[in-house]
């Protein structure tokens, strides 16, 4: 239903001539797909036939001598990630850590439940994968899967939506895949999963583990590890069979970890067998040359999962010998990627989903490329069309640069951003990934979604991701263009920064002529707050107030604009303070924003007051996914009950309201919302040093007005009554 609506909207937005060659190009590619698939199905293995040269490049120095600079909690965290994903348990998308296998029970999603996974009797030699794979492939896929040579080694169930329990067919072809077809079933779980953005934590447990580290098992485990978990996928995931061939974006970040992890385990001295490194070279390859023909692209508008596709298409691209193939690949993907430096990032260096974790995922991607296409080697450089102008314009390693300033502008006290519009957790490499370590009874009481929760005890440790603690952007990209307040307000050394600086060696920049960017900006009308104030209260009558306490909130303010996002923001030693007012993102087509203009996040002397609600879910269910992005659950007027723009499908808005920036200054925050209906409202926000004072202005009768506080738990009220 939510395709079909989505279709249906854009459809109503063409020109009678654009449909009819819209059909025709579709009708065209279905006769294509018909004979792909019947070839692939039926006659030809999709498994490459091609003699590969094995010998991948690799980019990381030597990294046993770093491993002295880790902290002790730093090398607990990788012993306790380690020794669950030797066990095979994950926790994405609120699964909970759970253990991934074959017909597993699945606790199911708000009550929808599917017992469509069964116990499998495995065999080394794979006899058991006759009927499961499909019969063109089945051969390689057994000699794949006999080179696993460790007898205790169980196989990962990849097709399992392992929160509902729904799983999809390793037989069918990518381009059938079905989803959004059942309430409940989440296509992302599998997808998650088989980014495999665990194998970074493997590598370094490797390390630790051949200097002799305490607690760890042999080295052997997690080499041979990472090799059977690779080894398994390729197996059990045919080229274009089953649901992780459907989305390309995930294809690409796959790629992208299995590289990075198997270039880290090489760095701390692992070596691997020839077949394996034959089987997984050709399965690079393979990820490269899907990549290429399924890109994401489309003329008007294209996303982060575009910038995924050709990310997967430069690492595989770097890591493969050089061939007239992989050359092509990395000279049109460099390109590539400069464009979308271009069109997916905003004027002020904002990325143009109007999302704060969106904008993290797709700056992610711009600095690992960015990063590993400064360090290829010459025989990678000489074939790129701009090699005699340098890789990069200088404009564009300015607007990376900008768009970490963002991640630091944004970033409160707490070490967290603000949560606007979408997060769906997702990440392009997880090298160094934040938890709290709290414990299981703890984790159940906190998250709504971990109820009925038993697959370990409550006093057990539960490892939580911190989802919303972007600041390894800011490490990174302090490293990589020599900015010290990056560094500083990253924090601590991690893992990550010095990885990265191993690998980066001189090849640091410096693009920015200054140091600090308070971004002290403010927009200023004609007239001065008291005018306007006095016109609010006699055009639209008494305001709603809302107060917050607080002391010395002025003491070293700086405030920060950010208008191509929408984002405006307070800060001082007691104060955060973030205001959404502007564009609903992706060139207005509303995919992963909210309604949530003129709402606010704040904080005081470090204790959350408002924050916002976040996502919970995209396609399982529909009316939770509309209600998370819905006007009533932030803390924005709400004008009779009426959202600011119509939701569309899961991915898509209708904009129906017209936010603009009045006043922005060091005192002051004025912000207008007019409905095309003619109803408009006005938020006034005062800076005091004892207060926040909020003004809402109705045009018309306003029958409600909400204040809703949400924890990061799902469904969970933050509400004090000093706060109502």
């Amino acid at each position: 239903m939510n395709k079909l609506i989505s279709i249906s909207y854009r459809i109503s937005k063409m020109l009678p001539g654009q449909v009819l060659s819209k059909m025709a190009g579709m009708v065209k590619s279905k006769a294509k797909n018909l004979l792909v698939r019947n070839r692939d199905v039926f006659f030809n293995g999709t498994y490459t036939g091609r003699v590969f040269n094995s010998k991948l490049n690799t980019y990381f120095p030597l990294l046993s001598d770093k491993l002295d600079a880790l902290m002790p909690e730093q090398t607990e965290q990788i012993k306790l990630l380690s020794d669950l994903y030797l066990n095979h348990y994950f926790d994405l998308l609120g699964s909970g850590w759970v253990r991934i296998e074959y017909g597993m029970k699945c606790r199911g999603l708000e009550g929808y439940r599917y017992d469509m996974g069964s116990r499998v009797a495995f065999d080394r030699e794979g006899k058991w994968l006759a009927g499961r794979i499909n019969r063109s492939n089945l051969h390689e896929s057994r000699r794949i899967w006999q080179m696993i040579g460790d007898k205790d080694y169980l196989p990962i169930d990849w097709q399992l939506d392992f929160k509902s329990g729904y799983r999809w067919n390793e037989k069918t072809w990518y381009e059938d895949i079905k989803y959004e077809h059942k309430s409940g079933v989440d296509i992302k779980v599998p997808w998650e999963l088989a980014r495999m953005q665990h194998l970074p934590i493997l590598a370094w447990a490797y390390g630790l583990a051949k200097a002799g580290g305490q607690g760890f098992s042999t080295p052997e485990t997690y080499a041979g590890e990472f090799r059977n978990q690779v080894l398994d996928f390729i197996a059990l995931n045919p080229p274009r069979f089953g649901v992780n061939w459907f989305c390309t974006m995930d294809v690409g970040i796959r790629a992208v970890n299995w590289l990075v992890a198997y270039d880290m385990f090489r760095s701390f001295g692992a070596e691997f067998d020839e077949e394996f490194l034959q089987t997984f070279a050709k399965s690079v390859y393979e990820h490269g040359k899907h990549c290429r023909e399924n890109l994401e692209y489309f003329p008007k508008m294209r996303s982060n999962h575009y910038l995924s596709d050709i990310a997967g298409l430069i690492f595989c691209a770097a890591y493969l010998p050089s061939t007239e193939t992989t050359d092509k690949w990395i000279d049109f993907a460099m390109q590539e990627l400069v464009n979308e430096m271009e069109f997916q990032f905003n004027p002020d260096s904002t990325n143009f989903e109007a999302s704060t974790s969106y904008h993290r995922l797709s700056t992610e991607i711009m600095l690992y490329c960015t990063m590993l296409c400064l360090n290829l080697p010459e025989d990678k450089r000489k074939v790129l069309k701009n090699k005699d102008s340098g890789i990069f314009p200088q404009w564009y390693m300015e607007r990376l640069e900008k768009a970490i300033e963002f991640t630091r502008d944004i970033t409160k006290p707490s070490g967290e951003i603000p949560q606007i519009g979408d997060n769906d957790s997702g990440r392009f490499l997880k090298i160094w990934p934040v938890y709290n370590k709290i414990e299981v009874g703890e984790a159940v009481e906190k998250y709504k979604n971990l109820a009925g929760y038993t697959d370990f005890p409550k006093e057990a440790t539960y490892l939580d991701e911190n989802i919303l603690d972007h600041r390894h952007i800011l490490g990174v990209g302090g490293v990589l263009f020599r900015r010290e307040d990056f560094l500083s307000a990253a924090g601590s050394e991690t893992p990550e920064t010095i990885l990265i600086k191993t690998f980066l060696g001189n090849k640091r920049l410096k693009y920015l002529s200054h140091q600090d960017n308070t971004s002290d900006k403010t927009i200023a009308s004609q007239e001065t707050v008291e005018e306007y104030i006095k016109h609010l209260t006699a055009e639209y009558g008494k305001p709603l107030a809302t107060t917050f306490q607080g002391e010395n909130l002025k003491e070293g303010l700086q405030i920060y604009a950010y208008p191509d996002f929408g984002l405006f923001i307070y800060k001082s030693k007691t104060l955060y303070l973030a205001i959404r007012c502007g564009s609903i993102g992706q060139k207005g087509k509303g995919g992963h924003s909210h309604n949530d203009q003129l709402s606010i996040e704040l904080s005081i002397n470090g204790r959350e007051i408002i924050r916002d609600p976040g996502t919970y879910l995209y396609i399982p269910l529909q009316e939770k996914r509309d209600y998370f992005r819905s006007t009533r659950v932030h803390f924005t007027p709400f004008v009779n009950g009426r959202e600011q723009n119509e939701m569309i499908g899961a991915f898509s808005m209708r904009q129906r309201s017209e936010p603009e920036v009045l006043i922005f200054n060091r005192e002051t925050f004025l912000g207008k919302l007019k409905s095309r209906g003619g109803k408009e409202v006005c938020r006034y926000i005062k800076v005091q040093e004892e207060k926040i004072e909020i003004q809402d202005f109705f045009k018309g009768t306003a029958s409600q007005h909400e204040n809703n506080l949400y924890s990061n738990g799902y469904g969970k009220l933050l509400y004090e009554k000093q706060y109502k």
